[in-house]
């Protein structure tokens, strides 16, 4: 087996379990050591497949006839391609080349998407061919390695990729961070004719029951530019010795130090470690700074002394925060003078403006 970068050979997996690094500068993060084993590189390949707990995750699998427990089975199947990079596992008896399977560019299969988003599977005879017994090899879709809970699926418009998902807090805090101007990945609420394409009409139903809306963001990578999430950096940092917090502030101490505000700022409680990272160039291999932030859709929570998930030591938010403001002295005007952001509650928006003045 071949683990590629696009069209380029980076590393071998013979059949005895042994792995040989062919160009090492361009090996994922998580990857990047003097010496890769069997067991990293399935490791590897696991930690970029979706977990059941994904909402229809059991629904995707099951229309596809993969394993619900071997995400490797599941990620050889797919053949390892995600939206988040240009790394692939190509078997020694598959014939396919970048072009013939790159997400970026080739047509995806909607009805994957279509389940991700709904649960339900209404196109499928409508694409495929289930008489054709290679009918599993023709299926394009990132839903396989798309990662997070909610439920989500990739839709391709004329001007690119667009990941559509169910969480409203993503207009609200999209709203707030452009009023500080802190970067970020900018959400939409999608429209009727978007979601009539996917949804039944008793699936949006549900969804206006439960107070929710599905939401979209354009696709922040590319076929030169690759997500590093800050996960796969801890594992490259702890090969070396380095302390992967210190060398992330090296890369751009003041948006490192925005993150904190925002997040204090949001009440963000699901800033884990896949959730904010850095964006990789693929002709070099190199870091070339954080990725805007993304992935809001569990901010605004409703209890207090929240745990930080980005600085180093174990303290909440509003005390990183607090010391991060110290030195920044952002100002929060822009915020406190804005007008009500959509889908927040009037107590929600209070909070927020409560939290904001607690940092003045």
């Amino acid at each position: 087996m071949l683990l590629l970068l696009k069209d380029k050979p980076i590393l071998q997996i013979q059949d005895t379990g042994v792995c040989q690094i062919l160009d090492f500068d361009r090996l994922p993060f998580a990857l990047r050591k003097e010496t890769v084993s069997f067991a990293d590189f399935i490791e590897w390949a696991i930690n970029r497949t979706l977990s059941i707990g994904r909402s229809h995750a059991k629904e995707i699998l099951n229309s596809l006839r993969l394993s619900q427990t071997n995400r490797y089975e599941v990620c050889k199947a797919c053949r390892g391609l995600s939206l988040e990079d240009g790394y692939w596992m190509k078997q020694e008896q598959d014939k396919a080349c970048w072009d013939n399977v790159n997400l970026f560019r080739n047509p995806l299969s909607f009805f994957v998407a279509e389940i991700s988003l709904s649960g339900q599977n209404i196109h499928f005879r409508q694409e495929m061919n289930v008489h054709d017994t290679n009918w599993h090899e023709k299926i394009r879709t990132p839903e396989l390695t798309t990662m997070g809970a909610s439920a989500k699926g990739w839709i391709r418009k004329n001007d690119g990729l667009y990941l559509h998902k169910v969480g409203k807090y993503e207009i609200p805090a999209s709203q707030i961070l452009d009023a500080l101007r802190i970067p970020h990945i900018a959400y939409f609420i999608s429209t009727e004719e978007e979601t009539d394409a996917y949804l039944s009409p008793e699936r949006k139903e549900w969804l206006r029951g439960v107070g929710e809306c599905i939401v979209n963001s354009k696709l922040f990578t590319s076929e030169e530019t690759a997500l590093v999430t800050f996960e796969e950096f801890t594992l490259f940092c702890s090969y070396y010795g380095l302390n992967p917090y210190e060398e992330a502030i090296k890369l751009d101490r003041k948006f490192y130090l925005q993150m904190q505000i925002a997040d204090y700022l949001l009440n963000n409680n699901d800033r884990h470690e896949q959730n904010w990272g850095f964006l990789m160039e693929h002709a070099s291999g190199k870091i070339i700074g954080f990725c805007p932030l993304f992935d809001h859709d569990h901010a605004f929570s409703s209890y207090e002394n929240v745990m930080s998930q980005t600085s180093e030591e174990p303290i909440s938010l509003f005390d990183a925060a607090r010391r991060v403001q110290a030195e920044l002295k952002m100002d929060l005007q822009p915020l406190l003078q804005m007008e009500h952001p959509t889908m927040l509650s009037d107590t929600q928006w209070e909070q927020v403006k409560e939290r904001a003045r607690r940092l003045e």
